[in-house]
């Protein structure tokens, strides 16, 4: 939906609204808008925690072996079979 850069961006600029573009209006993001009432540091940090906690939710994670690797050939700066 948007990218990480310009997400940290937004976060940086706006914490409730870097969550409200991950997350929706949910929990986490009433919880950011109090959090930033409160001070904005405490905002930012809950805003980069559910950046966080939403990419090791999107990232295969294999059970004792550690993340996934692509397949050999897939990754970036493959040459692709002559």
């Amino acid at each position: 939906m948007v990218g990480d850069c310009c997400l940290i961006f937004i976060i940086i600029l706006l914490p409730p609204l870097g969550v409200f573009l991950m997350k929706g209006c949910t929990a986490d993001f009433w919880i950011n808008i109090c959090l930033t009432i409160l001070g904005y540091l405490p905002g930012h940090l809950h805003a980069f925690y559910v950046m966080i906690k939403k990419r090791e939710q999107q990232t295969p994670y294999v059970a004792g072996g550690g993340y996934t690797a692509p397949p050999p050939g897939q990754g970036y700066g493959a040459v692709p079979p002559a």
